[in-house]
């Protein structure tokens, strides 16, 4: 989703041209929908089991999510990109329904139910970008891209928690438990742009991966349709239809944090070009 088609099609004589070299940025954001969890087990028969940050830790599902783009472009064929995208939660949860106990960063919690517990996770996605045109037209261009997703993931409980030590015997009341995943994902894409008037853009991307490095699993799938209109001749309106899927887990039987970073839907962006 990070890297711009409005760097790869041509534009008017009389507008800056996208692919000229120099550096551009873009901002927007859009509602993103959330899927968290973290693995636990029941405290009587040791069975794994999902803890949910959204339904059972009172985490907002959807939350507007803004991001930021920087781009330089080399010249009409090379290009390299740096984006950022930012979505950080915390909710207080005062009826949990069941006790469970999990691990974090290696130590055992245990949570009683009806514990007074806020929780906070704050999700961080990096993406650097290099694209290569590979066919340039008159009105249009397709590129292919390589980068690599940096996802980060803090999370952390404090409230009514209580350490456990080996055998399962309880050692002492704590305050909190913080749990952390930085998972590198590779990515490659195809862009295509078309210029069907003077001033619009009209382009469409795709990028997929799916990859096992070491304990965690990553998979991205991202499409977006999109339509950028230039009101300066550097500076472009944008509205996109955009599916992105991002998801990091733990492959371990008692995983530390897995999360689904979900969105389908509008997004807004205003596009600079000095």
């Amino acid at each position: 989703m990070r890297y711009l088609p409005l760097l790869l099609l041509l534009t008017p004589s009389v507008f800056a041209r996208p692919f000229d070299s120099g550096f551009s940025l873009r901002v927007g954001g859009f509602w993103a929908d959330v899927d968290s969890s973290f693995g636990a087990r029941t405290v009587i028969g040791d069975n794994p089991i999902r803890i949910d940050f959204e339904s059972d830790l009172a985490l907002d599902e959807s939350k507007f999510s803004p991001f930021v783009e920087l781009t330089y472009r080399f010249d009409e064929k090379n290009m390299l990109s740096l984006n950022y995208l930012t979505l950080h939660r915390n909710a207080q949860s005062r009826s949990l329904t069941k006790s469970f106990e999990f691990d974090w960063e290696g130590n055992s919690y245990q949570v009683e139910a009806g514990a007074n517990l806020r929780s906070e996770l704050d999700v961080d996605i990096y993406q650097l970008v290099y694209g290569r045109t590979l066919i340039l037209g008159d009105n249009y261009a397709l590129l292919s891209t390589l980068g690599v997703h940096i996802m980060d993931v803090h999370a952390v409980l404090s409230g009514d928690l209580t350490l456990v030590g080996e055998g399962g015997n309880e050692m002492e009341v704590t305050e909190r438990a913080i749990g952390d995943i930085t998972a590198p994902l590779p990515d490659i894409g195809l862009i295509f742009g078309w210029q069907p008037a003077e001033n619009w853009l009209i382009s469409f991307h795709t990028q997929y991966l799916k990859v096992s490095l070491d304990d965690v699993d990553g998979r991205l799938l991202d499409w977006r349709l999109q339509a950028a209109w230039y009101l300066l001749p550097n500076l472009a309106l944008g509205l996109a239809w955009q599916n992105y899927e991002l998801d990091v887990e733990e492959k371990r039987r008692f995983s530390d944090i897995d999360v689904q970073f979900n969105y389908e839907g509008p997004s807004l962006m205003l596009h600079y070009e000095f």
